[in-house]
């Protein structure tokens, strides 16, 4: 075998030996990488910590961190960790990045200033306002019927409003209730008179004979002795009137 030919078979078989050891070398890199990005890790806790410490201790753990939005939240302070996906201790396999959410901290509410409106109107501005309205309380007032008086909460900005809105509102000048007295038996003049002063309705008055009864004698009434009865009822009465 000639020198020359002897120089072209030991090229050929060096060309060789560096090609399959570049292809081992890539293999192993390959190999190598996968390895990495395969593993898995525990995702640790980034709850209640600030953006900075929260990317800190994900980094330790082989991990990104990703800020996904924020959310109001009344437990956790502003500008901390709120929510976090995957969840702690859940596996992800290493340079993944963990999603998280930051807090608002308590959502502010308005309340609305309803003192001294109509309680139709406290209700659809209590409504209008995204609240619920809790409860209606009545009491006796010189306000007009209807009117609030106090309001809980009161007007402004708050964390929570618990139940809702609750109104205190009056009855009207003239409501307090009575107990309705045994009118039988007295003359229907007087009664009138009487329930008149007292800020009552007579609805009806109803007139018919009775024997042995004079005329103008309160026979029946409604609603019976010892009821209570307030201005926004009424009182019904059966008087006698002669027979003629």
């Amino acid at each position: 075998m000639s020198v020359k030919r002897l120089a072209v078979l030991g090229l050929k078989t060096t060309t060789l030996g560096l090609g399959l050891l570049a292809a081992g070398v890539l293999s192993a890199i390959a190999t190598m990488r996968v390895v990495l990005t395969s593993q898995e890790v525990s995702v640790p806790s980034l709850l209640e910590r600030r953006v900075a410490e929260a990317g800190a201790i994900a980094a330790r753990h082989g991990l990104l961190l990703r800020v996904e939005g924020k959310r109001h939240d009344k437990r956790v302070p502003a500008d901390e960790v709120v929510a976090q996906e995957p969840t702690p201790g859940a596996a992800l396999k290493a340079r993944r990045s963990i999603r998280v959410w930051l807090s608002l901290g308590p959502q502010r509410l308005s309340i609305p200033a309803v003192e001294g409106a109509s309680l139709r109107n406290a209700r659809l501005t209590i409504e209008q306002a995204g609240l619920n309205l809790a409860r209606v309380v009545e009491v006796d007032a010189d306000a007009e019927e209807g009117t609030v008086l106090v309001q809980r909460p009161p007007a402004g900005e708050t964390d929570s409003v618990g139940d809702g809105v609750s109104l205190l509102t009056s009855r009207g000048p003239n409501g307090r209730d009575y107990m309705m007295p045994d009118l039988i038996g007295r003359p229907a003049d007087d009664v009138l008179a009487a329930l008149q002063q007292a800020g009552l309705k007579v609805a009806d008055v109803r007139y018919r004979t009775y024997p042995g009864v004079a005329v103008g004698i309160v026979l029946r009434q409604t609603p019976p002795a010892g009821h209570r009865v307030s201005p926004r009822g009424s009182v019904s009465l059966d008087v006698s009137r002669s027979p003629s």
